[in-house]
């Protein structure tokens, strides 16, 4: 069998995932989902980026466009996550009173949208910003990457991400499961990117029992995702004027975050 090359396959990676941003900031149909679909590609792409922290490759240029283009979509997925969430939590309520917090979220949701396209008309300006980042990344030496190199970069992940579970165990403020949460995510990415980078690489991983494995990783980030997703669901509950029986909504929000993990 033919080996690897890691440079040429995370090269491959790198050019896939800014396919798969570019496509989904032309938004389409749906452009809630098309948004969210850019935030996991520009994630998935930043994960690699960082896994090959340490070669030869100049990716900080790239990365911090990445991150603004990430950030400037916040606001729109968050509005769109509300929603969800509160649809979700009225499926298994339906005498609560959610149909008027979502018509109210779908409306803030919506205004976000408007918003965005106002100040950047079909995603144009993010676009333009993206075909930059192609151009930093086709210019590096890919060929130099070692596969040492990629086995450290996914270490150190390991490390940070047991990190950032302990500062989480100690005191599970927001901000800290937040951080714990965007770990695991990153290091689930990079054990799903790694057997193209190096068969061996994820295999002798999982060996090692080291951060466990990427579907442990998933079930993990999912959780903490959605407890993420509560918290900020009520929040705009607990502010939003004219809602009928807010107490009732809060406390089912509350049992939703304390209930066991699957």
């Amino acid at each position: 069998m033919q080996s690897v090359v890691p440079g040429d396959a995370a090269h491959a990676l790198a050019r896939q995932a800014c396919r798969d941003i570019e496509q989904a900031l032309l938004l389409g149909a749906d452009a809630h989902a098309a948004v969210h679909a850019a935030r996991k590609a520009i994630r998935r792409l930043r994960a690699l980026l960082a896994l090959l922290d340490g070669t030869d490759l100049a990716l900080d240029d790239a990365d911090a466009v990445l991150r603004r283009l990430g950030d400037g979509l916040s606001g729109l997925r968050d509005a769109h996550v509300a929603v969800e969430s509160a649809a979700l939590l009225a499926a298994t309520a339906p005498t609560a009173p959610w149909p008027y917090v979502i018509g109210q979220l779908q409306a803030r949701r919506d205004a976000w949208l408007r918003r965005a396209l106002a100040g950047d008309p079909a995603f144009g300006r993010r676009r333009n910003r993206l075909q930059r980042v192609g151009t930093l990344l086709d210019s590096q030496p890919w060929a130099t990457i070692r596969r040492a190199q990629v086995r450290a970069g996914l270490d150190r992940s390991v490390a940070r991400a047991r990190k950032a579970e302990r500062r989480a165990h100690r005191n599970p403020s927001p901000e800290r499961l937040h951080r714990w949460r965007r770990k695991v995510r990153r290091l689930r990415m990079q054990l799903e990117a790694a057997p193209q980078l190096d068969p061996r690489l994820a295999k002798a991983h999982a060996a090692r029992g080291e951060g466990g494995d990427a579907k442990a990783l998933h079930r993990l980030s999912n959780h903490l995702g959605w407890q993420q997703d509560l918290r900020m669901l009520r929040n705009l509950v607990r502010v939003m004027p004219g809602v009928v029986d807010r107490r009732q909504l809060l406390a089912q929000i509350d049992l939703a975050r304390t209930a066991p993990v699957d």
